[in-house]
């Protein structure tokens, strides 16, 4: 018998050696349905083995029927907790370790508090996570991490940061120098970031591309993204992908990365493979909890109402889960939109604005110069001295603050636009202006309202060009040293240059179409963009403007002048802007409202057999012509040449 109990122990042991977990457990198993009592060490080493096989409810079983054994084992009330967490069964760890008789002086106190402390964080209880910590080694690395942990779970992104940054000093790990260029990417501080798990990837060169390696690229592709760089951000997946041979590397987050890089090339393609993720149950893990925010925003953005609408009804049970409170109240507005006025976004959006006003109330009483977001003007207090009000936060307290408004900012933008939209869409543009100029305060200089306050000016026409021009300048001046006039909305520029010329500003707008050309042809000779058509729209608003206003001869120069070079800027959204000036020049010309010279004819015939020179592949719809062929813009230059040509004579 003795020699039989040998041979199981040496072959439970080998297993175990050799990490042949599942093997080891077949074999005590069938050692306790012999009919044994229940032997401790049986027990023990069941329970040992179905924790490192990862079956950790039945090890967390285990280790509670060895407690009733031995309930003074400090060992045993450690992997008891230590199972249940990781079975995330995080009630029951919380009692389990609240109960628990170890002694702070005893070894196992540090790892108890840490587990018990893990397990209040996992239910949203951070600031009991916190308290119970305090009771742990404050130099110790796990403390200091999961101090981390939990400031990053409460978006405090400034005191994670500030503890990350102990922990690197303690230990000089990657995965710690990566949540450190996390946390500043979530501050937005996208250059250090950048810079940060830059080197983290260069360090890694040379090791196999796997575990952590994923969540470099991951970091580096959705910061180049953040910073508008596509071309950048594209580049780092593909690198990722084409290293991670194996198909089980492309985790659910790389895919999602990827498909959000690759959304301004091919968005059905993006929200096809978003859909997929979905597909995965929400909640679990393998599905990135940005997925749905994500689908909706883009299905939003191309114009897809019914495909938000659908995927907004289908995971409503966890979209307030998954979705962030600002993101649901403006795809449920948005879908709610479609078919009946929303009364619901009128509240959500006077909710949101209430709330930015007291936080802009607070950073004004506490700093005297506080600055909008997006502004260099800062927003005094009535009084030039000091209140005693601003002694209430401390430096680091009023930075977290001020980047807490930043955000809102960010979250309520999209609100109010969406309502403003609803009356722009009904040409109300005098009411839309009304309605923005009640959130200037709040927005300050941010980009996006300055834009559509800007457009809503211009095509009020009139008085209101001259007050669009400091809101679109705006754009211009925001930009920093990295950031050039191509990284612009094109139709901004356009609609500037417009209004400075029509306010008799034209060495304004020519410096502008200058700095637009150069840099324009600095990005394409350095290979930084395949195409860039901004001096061209710009061109062509320009001309078409001169021509509106009868200068036929300049304003068909800049229309010429905007298709240059053809092979690059002729297409057919701008040859159909071009076509309708000659067109109405055609007019003019036959109802003998304005003369033609010959140079002006002669410029007009060359430009026409360079475009059909040029468009004879271009089609420009599924119709067919006369001569039963499809319609191309070489034909109908050849149209409008024959046309000129008719009227000269």
């Amino acid at each position: 018998m003795t020699l039989r109990h040998h041979t199981i122990t040496s072959k439970v042991y080998s297993c175990i050696r050799d990490c042949n977990y599942r093997n080891a457990i077949q074999i005590l198993q069938s050692n306790l349905k012999d009919g044994a009592p229940r032997s401790r060490p049986v027990l023990s080493l069941l329970a040992y083995c179905s924790y490192h096989d990862e079956d950790y409810l039945r090890s967390s079983e285990l280790y509670e029927e060895l407690l009733e054994m031995c309930p003074s084992s400090e060992q045993y009330q450690l992997y008891y907790v230590q199972s249940l967490v990781n079975a995330e069964s995080y009630i029951d760890a919380s009692r389990a370790a609240a109960s628990s008789t170890i002694s702070p002086s005893s070894p196992f106190f540090q790892q108890m508090k840490l587990l018990q402390a893990q397990a209040e964080m996992e239910q949203g209880l951070l600031s009991e996570a916190v308290a119970i910590l305090t009771q742990c080694n404050d130099e110790d690395i796990d403390t200091v991490l999961s101090l981390a942990a939990i400031h990053f779970r409460n978006k405090d992104y400034i005191s994670a940061l500030e503890q990350y940054n102990v922990a690197q000093t303690i230990d000089d790990r990657s995965i710690i120098a990566y949540y450190i260029a996390l946390c500043r990417y979530h501050l937005e501080e996208y250059d250090v970031a950048l810079r940060a798990v830059t080197d983290i990837i260069d360090t890694a060169a040379g090791d196999e591309y796997e575990g952590d390696s994923c969540l470099y690229f991951n970091l580096k592709a959705a910061i180049l993204h953040a910073m508008k760089d596509v071309k950048a951000a594209k580049a780092a997946m593909k690198e990722f992908m084409d290293m991670a041979d194996e198909e089980d590397l492309l985790d659910a987050v790389t895919i999602h990365n990827d498909a959000i890089a690759k959304f301004g090339t091919d968005p059905a393609t993006a929200i096809q493979k978003l859909q997929c993720i979905m597909a995965v149950q929400p909640q679990q893990e393998l599905c990135p909890s940005e997925t749905l925010g994500n689908i909706l925003i883009m299905a939003l953005n191309q114009g897809h109402e019914d495909l938000a609408s659908e995927t907004f009804e289908a995971y409503k049970h966890v979209a307030e889960e998954l979705l962030t409170h600002e993101t649901y109240s403006y795809v449920q507005a948005a879908v709610t939109s479609m078919t009946s006025p929303n009364a619901t976004l009128e509240s959500s959006v006077a909710e949101h604005a209430k709330r930015l006003k007291l936080q802009m109330k607070r950073l004004r009483s506490n700093n005297t110069a506080f600055i909008r977001p997006g502004s260099s003007r800062p927003m005094s207090s009535r009084s030039s001295r000091p209140s005693t009000a601003s002694y209430r936060l401390t430096h680091r307290d009023l930075a977290h603050a001020t980047k807490e408004f930043e955000v809102s900012v960010k979250q309520f933008v999209p609100l109010l636009m969406l309502q403003a939209k609803a009356l722009w869409d009904q040409g109300e543009y005098a009411k839309t202006e009304a309605f923005l100029q009640q959130h200037s305060e709040i927005l300050g200089d941010n980009n996006i309202f300055c834009e559509n306050m800007a457009h809503t000016l211009f095509l009020q026409q009139g008085d209101k060009f001259e007050e669009s021009i400091p809101y679109y300048e705006v754009l211009i001046n925001s930009h920093t040293d990295t950031s050039n006039l191509l990284d612009l909305p094109a139709m901004a520029l356009a609609n500037l240059c417009v209004a400075h010329i029509l306010t008799n500003q034209n060495e304004e707008a020519e410096a502008i179409m200058k700095a637009i050309a150069l840099e324009e042809d600095n990005a394409l000779t350095m290979g930084e963009v395949t195409e860039s058509y901004h001096n061209s729209i710009v061109n062509l608003a320009v001309g078409t403007l001169y021509c509106e206003r009868g200068n036929y001869d300049f304003g068909i120069s800049r229309i010429c002048k905007s298709l240059e070079p053809f092979d690059k800027n002729l297409s057919p959204d701008t040859w159909f802007y071009t076509k309708r000036c000659f067109l109405a020049l055609a007019s003019k010309i036959s109802k003998l409202m304005f003369m033609m010279n010959d140079t002006m004819l002669h410029g007009i015939i060359d430009f026409l057999d360079d475009v059909e020179a040029e468009g004879t592949n271009i089609v420009l719809d599924d119709s067919i012509s006369l001569t039963n062929e499809p319609t191309t813009i070489a034909s109908e230059a050849r149209q409008l040449k024959q046309m000129f040509v008719t009227l000269s004579t």
